[in-house]
């Protein structure tokens, strides 16, 4: 909690955080002066900032690090989360968790049975088919790509498991003779909407990857796990997605 006490013992240091953005880098002169408060004490807790990482100085500005976004939201289990941001950091720092809607940003590694799982890329399919097949209520799916593997799968469930997949819409090419109707229920949304890819079985298991650096899905460095809260937290981003995706 030494991170968590550091900016919760201190007033000055909660407004200062509150007023950091990732997009908006300010001059320290500025803050204070919307603050109202003395330049060299903000000076000081920005350079502080910086040093454990909670934000980023360029030239004479400074904004918010990624590290620093996850603590300024309201975050309801402080030590889960303290833990899991040293746990993660490489993780947060290689992916684009920024692109995570606000609503959601909050509870994000508050989570206590999750953890970082490394898949080789021979691993991926049959992972995800095993999720698909062990499935035996509800499969719920967000995929970057039309695999004719998945398709092939799909159909081969118990009609009376809930299946819903969303797909990029720059992939309903790839369905050659049309998008299924059948047995299980697709929909797209625009490539630049998405910004993860998941599985969440039967309500009790769940995994979810994110854009890495070049901005392509990974789906070889995930966060998986059945504590309920993730499961939960992992189903609301599909629902959010889910009801901004288009039925083709």
């Amino acid at each position: 909690m030494e991170l968590w006490n550091f900016i919760l013992n201190s007033q000055k240091r909660m407004d200062i955080l509150e007023e950091l953005s990732l997009a908006n880098p300010q001059k320290s002169l500025d803050i204070a002066k919307k603050l109202e408060m003395r330049w060299q004490d903000v000076s000081t807790q920005l350079n502080l900032f910086v040093e454990k990482k909670l934000a980023v100085k360029d030239g004479t500005q400074f904004y918010l690090s990624k590290q620093g976004q996850v603590y300024k939201s309201q975050i309801k289990n402080l030590q889960d989360l303290e833990n899991n941001i040293v746990n993660y950091s490489d993780f947060i720092e290689n992916h684009n968790i920024e692109k995570i809607p606000d609503c959601f940003v909050r509870d994000f590694l508050t989570w206590e049975k999750n953890k970082l799982s490394h898949l080789t890329s021979i691993d991926v399919f049959p992972f995800i088919s095993k999720n698909i097949k062990g499935s035996k209520i509800e499969h719920l799916g967000i995929f970057s790509r039309v695999s004719k593997d998945i398709q092939n799968i799909l159909p081969e469930l118990d009609s009376n498991i809930i299946i819903r997949i969303i797909y990029p819409l720059e992939e309903i090419e790839k369905f050659e003779d049309g998008v299924p109707k059948e047995k299980y229920n697709i929909r797209f949304i625009e490539r630049k909407e998405m910004y993860c890819v998941m599985q969440v079985c039967d309500k009790i298991y769940s995994w979810i990857g994110f854009e890495d650096q070049k901005n392509e899905f990974d789906y070889l460095d995930i966060i998986e796990g059945d504590d309920k809260r993730f499961v939960e937290w992992a189903r609301s981003n599909f629902e959010y997605l889910w009801s901004n995706a288009q039925k083709i």
